[in-house]
């Protein structure tokens, strides 16, 4: 016979079960804090401890947001809505492929509806360059891999060797800048050929709390 759960556990789990079946991937700690009225992360940290213990979840130490919702024959609980394995980029090397197979660290299971078609790929964000846009050091980006993208669009960019997200901007002069959303950093100058530096488009922030 299963072990009992409390009323707030059994709200976790159907937390946790939910976004993962609707959504592709789990909550953060956040998320499931906001939904069952825990205001501490470690009170959150906590639930989850007696929960994996219990064997109802499982969890990647290395994978901050990787929780797995174990259900009957000890599997785990897979998403009812298509999902696509989107490659998470570590170093990209200038003028190679950025799919590289030796470039990707692992591959994030994510909703379709959430980022859509074409070649897709990750990167982690480094820096603080973006924050008055919301993006913070450690977040995910899911980008859409393409050469160009449209004025004031959020975009990655190699430039000089490494990979920056930035807001991409076109002068009436036509010369091209990407823009922080910092204003503790200048805007970096691109040359004629910047079409070539872009790696393709923002589609979706990602971050792990």
């Amino acid at each position: 016979m299963p072990p009992e759960l409390t009323s707030r556990q059994q709200a976790i789990l159907d937390t946790i079960r939910r976004a993962v079946q609707e959504r592709g991937y789990p909550p953060s700690v956040r998320e499931i804090g906001d939904a069952v009225g825990l205001k501490s992360p470690s009170s959150v940290h906590a639930q989850m401890n007696t929960l994996e213990e219990m064997g109802f979840i499982r969890r990647n130490p290395a994978r901050p947001r990787a929780i797995e919702v174990m259900v009957d024959g000890g599997d785990p609980l897979e998403p009812t809505s298509p999902t696509r394995h989107v490659p998470l980029v570590g170093e990209i090397a200038a003028g190679g492929p950025i799919l590289a197979e030796e470039q990707i660290t692992e591959h994030l299971a994510l909703p379709e509806s959430m980022v859509g078609q074409g070649t897709i790929f990750a990167l982690t964000v480094r820096g603080e360059s973006m924050i008055e846009a919301g993006v913070l050091p450690g977040d995910v980006v899911v980008i859409r891999q393409q050469p160009t993208v449209e004025q004031g669009e959020m975009c990655a960019a190699l430039i000089d060797g490494e990979a920056t997200v930035k807001f991409f901007r076109r002068t009436k002069s036509g010369e091209v800048f990407l823009d922080p959303a910092n204003e503790r950093y200048e805007p970096i100058p691109v040359p004629r050929d910047a079409d070539s530096a872009i790696m393709g488009r923002v589609v979706t922030v990602m971050r792990s709390l």
